[in-house]
């Protein structure tokens, strides 16, 4: 059971309430809609299944995910402040993993692998890449253990004791004071974000225990769209702009993209050489030419994550409340806009974000060492810029649209001129 002395732990209605809100957003502003149609239609089971961690802390709430009176999925919440972001993982498959089957089996695997011990206590374990029992039991000479059994496999892993005092991780790693800090104030954002899709929910009287209307999802639609404008661009007046204030803003600057000349950027593999990049734009020209030529450069601060469609929304989720690193989407901006991003590529979904909004003290190649590092699919990038295309605007848009279809590049942008 949860150890109710805990600080850090998270209440379970809390926990609900954020994978109800996470659903929301995952559905209407995020890529649930790539998703099968029963996802438009998804809401938050009932029962739900804390899991702990490999140091037997609790680790996760995992919320089943429903359509249709079918489990089409679930999505797992962190059940501690200390972990940072709120939502962990959205699956976009149904669980095959049974927390009483799996308990029975555990229990007598471990009797029969370990005649004579004693099984103190055991709880469903979320140790990826496994999904299992942690056990504690005392040995014949009355040591204590720890065991983690993956019912998949029937394997089973001793793991050392941890130290009950310690502020830990679900990894094991201690956190200093200003790391939990660090933390928490993360979680709080992610807090105050869902708590914000909640309290819209009932001020427009949304039941969010059904699934959402029509007009339901059209008017979160423009919540998120309202909350993105509000977030990008210059940093905000002394008196905060209100919701029309902000959505003639957002015109405005639509009707002046519509008639401003613009440059054609593309973002690509980074392993790519100049000759390739080049023999494959041409590919696109028809009887058109370059007479500007191409222009490349690093990416230096902008990385593509690259992610199979169903894993992308954890990895997306964990990124945008990263506990040290600020990672911001490559969405629209004054001065240019993305085609497509996120972009979904033979069962792949690619999301351009930028690492530059972060203290100058924190180096772009440790920030990106570090990504790797806690296994984020994250490549490097470079861009191609096209300069004087000599055609018509239409005949730009349908050349960036041709770009922006071949799989061998990653993003194609517009570059606005001013």
């Amino acid at each position: 059971m949860a150890e109710p002395a805990d600080p850090y732990l998270v209440t379970e209605e809390t926990a609900r309430d954020h994978a109800t809100a996470a659903l929301v957003e995952f559905i209407v502003a995020g890529p649930g809609h790539l998703e099968d149609k029963a996802w438009m239609s998804a809401t938050i089971g009932d029962d739900s299944v804390l899991f702990f961690d490999r140091n037997g802390r609790p680790f996760v709430y995992q919320y089943p995910v429903k359509s249709g009176g079918m489990v089409i999925g679930n999505i797992k919440v962190a059940a501690r402040t200390i972990l940072g972001g709120s939502v962990m993982e959205y699956g976009t498959s149904s669980s095959t993993f049974d927390p009483d089957d799996a308990l029975q089996m555990a229990i007598a695997t471990t009797e029969h692998t370990y005649p004579g011990w004693k099984i103190q206590k055991a709880l469903p374990c979320y140790a990826p890449p496994i999904t299992g029992i942690l056990i504690w039991a005392k040995t014949v000479n009355d040591t204590e253990k720890l065991l983690l059994l993956d019912p998949a496999s029937g394997m089973i892993v001793e793991r050392e004791m941890a130290d009950e005092d310690a502020v830990v991780d679900h990894l094991g790693r201690t956190l200093d004071p200003d790391e939990i800090e660090s933390r928490i104030a993360v979680w709080r954002n992610s807090n105050t974000r869902y708590r914000e899709i909640l309290t819209f929910a009932e001020s427009h009287d949304i039941d969010l225990r059904e699934r959402l209307s029509e007009d339901d999802s059209e008017s979160y639609k423009e919540f998120f769209r309202l909350q993105e404008v509000s977030s990008t661009g210059t940093p905000p007046p002394a008196t905060p702009l209100s919701g029309s204030e902000l959505i003639a803003q957002q015109r405005e600057l639509e009707e002046w993209q519509m008639t401003a000349e613009w440059d054609i950027a593309i973002a690509y593999d980074a392993a790519l050489s100049d000759d390739e990049i080049s023999s494959i734009i041409t590919e696109h020209l028809g009887d058109g030419s370059l007479p500007g030529g191409i222009k490349t450069s690093p990416g230096r601060s902008w990385l593509c994550l690259n992610a199979t469609t169903t894993e992308f929304a954890g990895y997306r989720a964990r990124l945008e409340n990263h506990r040290a690193v600020l990672v911001i989407c490559a969405s629209d901006a004054f001065f240019w806009s993305v085609l497509e991003n996120p972009k979904s590529v033979d069962g792949r979904t690619l999301w351009l974000v930028d690492i530059d909004q972060n203290p100058p003290e924190m180096d772009r190649e440790e920030i990106k060492n570090l990504l790797l590092a806690e296994g984020f699919p994250l490549e490097e990038i470079r861009f191609a810029r096209l300069r004087s295309y000599p055609q018509d605007r239409d005949g730009r848009e349908q050349f960036a649209e041709r770009l922006n279809s071949d799989p061998r590049l990653l993003f194609v942008m517009k570059e606005y001129l001013m």
